[in-house]
């Protein structure tokens, strides 16, 4: 193989569990996606043929024969860092503070979409905290705890 096509070497036991994991209905689909970019790599297919059939981009390919040649199988289930919610330390305290202390101007309490812009963030982040705290602004004579 040339220095653009590296393929992969993989041990039948690696095979047979990269196979598993494709047929299995509990995998999640970016796992198997990537389980058949390393299979389809390993039976010496391109990288941009497997981007073409698999729909993905090429150096999505060869990032995945990397996570495989690095860290195995196991490799392939890691979520890259910088993926999903970020946790904010004392914004659910805040939330509650501002929403228990204070009123919008002209008005009897707050509304989710109200206090999110007040506070920068989404309205359903109020509703959760609101939620997850039992307060209730909209019964106004009795939502303090």
């Amino acid at each position: 193989m040339d220095r653009k096509n590296k393929g992969i070497t993989l041990s039948d036991e690696h095979r047979k569990l990269l196979e598993e994991w494709v047929a299995a209905h509990g995998t999640p689909q970016q796992v198997a996606l990537r389980c058949r970019i390393v299979l389809h790599k390993a039976d010496g297919w391109s990288d941009v043929r497997i981007a073409v059939q698999l729909g993905v981009n090429r150096h999505t390919c060869r990032l995945w024969r990397q996570r495989m040649l690095a860290d195995g199988p196991s490799g392939l289930w890691e979520v890259a860092a910088g993926r999903g919610r970020k946790p904010q330390a004392g914004l659910a305290a805040k939330i509650i503070e501002a929403t228990l202390a204070t009123k919008p101007k002209g008005q009897t309490h707050w509304s989710s979409r109200q206090m999110a812009r007040q506070q920068g963030v989404h309205h359903s982040t109020v509703a959760r905290v609101w939620s997850e705290s039992g307060i209730k602004p909209h019964r106004h004579k009795t939502f303090k705890l």
